[in-house]
């Protein structure tokens, strides 16, 4: 990969990048000078002109195709070094299948307007090197669709935690009352709340797991899977109360998220309901209705395993009911 670059104030702001990969991972220095900022437009196709800039080459990669400008729709996924402070303005500007970002707590500076286009976004990593703070808020107050994001915890009392948030998707549209001519806004998606839940720079999780009765009401069964799934997987700052909220949810629910997670290939999730006993007997026995008919062998074959787990347990409760009814008969004791 080659990378057009620019030395300012001791510092390295990357301008462009050039390679034949769509995953673009910058390096934390050139020439022994620390990469703290990206220029405006440094990932966007819609830049009017080349600047002027120094080049740097990585030695350690091999590249297979034609060298291309890694702008636009070549971008998949970047991964920003620990040192980067700053990005500018309108740099992922048009970046349609941009899916994945990754940056450290260091990034603090996001320039106006970064991730205009950027429809494709799926997923930000952060990694909490610091703290708690982060430039999510602002990352997320650009974006409209639904985002995950991970926050891995390395330092301080957190270290070594991790806590995989969802943040709906949120839009509104104009809808006519065609017999009275009146125009109304419709919202869709709880995104809108789920993007307030930050202070100073940090997120409120105990705000954030207050929302999911609206999510409930406002969004997609996949949508709630993910974020209930992700806050039992990954549990930390979760309340009792608001992991018995997830909890009952995914009980009131079992039939239909058992199939989705069955339908999409999810032996993970399952295999989370199971760790956390979640299933009951009716869900259960959906679940393999529906494997059995996607003839999907692995799955199937670990819902059976569930199913023969659940009735020895059954079996060895109402055993345990059965002893409790009879009389028990106790040694008298005596005192010398």
């Amino acid at each position: 990969m080659k990378i057009h670059y620019r030395v300012k104030n001791n510092t390295i702001e990357i301008i462009r990048c050039y390679g034949t990969d769509s995953r673009v991972v910058l390096p934390e220095e050139i020439n022994g000078i620390s990469v703290v900022s990206a220029a405006p437009y440094a990932f966007s196709a819609h830049k009017d002109d080349e600047e002027e800039a120094e080049v740097w080459e990585s030695e350690d990669a091999f590249s297979f195709g034609e060298e291309r400008l890694l702008a636009g729709e070549e971008v998949q996924e970047i991964v920003f070094p620990d040192t980067l402070k700053e990005i500018g303005r309108y740099i992922f500007y048009g970046c349609k299948k941009l899916e994945r970002l990754e940056f450290s707590d260091t990034l603090m500076q996001v320039g106006t307007g970064a991730f205009t286009g950027c429809s494709g976004l799926k997923e930000l990593i952060i990694h909490q090197k610091k703290g708690i703070k982060s430039c999510a808020k602002e990352i997320l107050g650009e974006l409209w669709q639904k985002i995950d994001v991970d926050f891995l915890y390395e330092n301080g009392e957190a270290g070594g935690k991790r806590a995989h948030m969802v943040f709906p998707e949120h839009y509104d549209e104009a809808v006519e009352n065609t017999p009275a001519r009146i125009l109304f806004t419709e919202y869709h998606g709880s995104g809108t709340n789920y993007r307030q839940c930050f202070y100073n720079k940090e997120l409120d999780f105990a705000e954030y797991d207050s929302l999911f009765d609206m999510a409930v009401v406002m969004d997609k069964l996949e949508v709630l899977v993910d974020m209930s799934f992700g806050r039992l997987r990954y549990p930390w700052q979760l309340g009792e109360k608001a992991k018995k909220q997830y909890e009952d949810y995914i009980r009131g629910n079992l039939k239909d998220i058992g199939e989705f997670l069955v339908e999409s290939g999810s032996l993970n999730g399952l295999e989370l309901l199971s760790r956390e006993k979640l299933w009951n007997r009716e869900g259960l026995e959906h679940s393999i209705d529906v494997a059995s008919g996607k003839k999907d062998m692995e799955i199937s074959a670990f819902l059976m395993n569930e199913r023969s787990r659940m009735l020895k347990e059954e079996q060895k409760v109402a055993g345990e009911t059965e002893n409790d009814g009879r009389p028990v008969k106790r040694r008298k004791k005596f005192q010398l």
